[in-house]
């Protein structure tokens, strides 16, 4: 099971990983809520005043799309390109997945939403 856990982790400790995992979340969270400054208030699809609930069910797939992609990258970038990941590396690719489960749900009908 060691072992395992080990795997999922790419070598790293739970606590160091939890911690980058913590810092791309951060980044995934304010790359989100840059994007409700971006909305149309006076749209009909979207509440006049800023709405948690509205947020998280307008968001949910892109969030989901995201957490996995930040996983992935977390857990593969040492290795793919060599580059030993820190906070700052953490915070980045948050940010960037975001923005890629954004530009996904944009183009595509894969998080159900074409525009």
């Amino acid at each position: 099971m060691k072992e395992f856990i080990s795997t999922l982790l790419g070598g790293q400790t739970a606590g160091a990983f939890a911690a980058l995992l913590f810092f791309a979340l951060l980044g995934a969270l304010i790359s989100l809520l840059f994007h409700t400054t971006k909305r149309d208030p006076v749209s009909s699809s979207t509440p006049i005043r800023f709405s948690w609930i509205f947020f998280i069910q307008d968001n949910w797939k892109r969030a989901l799309t995201s957490f996995l992609l930040i996983y992935v990258f977390l857990r593969f970038t040492p290795e793919l390109i060599g580059v030993q990941l820190n906070e700052f590396w953490a915070i980045a690719i948050g940010l960037c997945n975001d923005q890629l489960a954004q530009v996904i749900k944009n183009k595509t009908n894969i998080l159900g939403q074409k525009k």
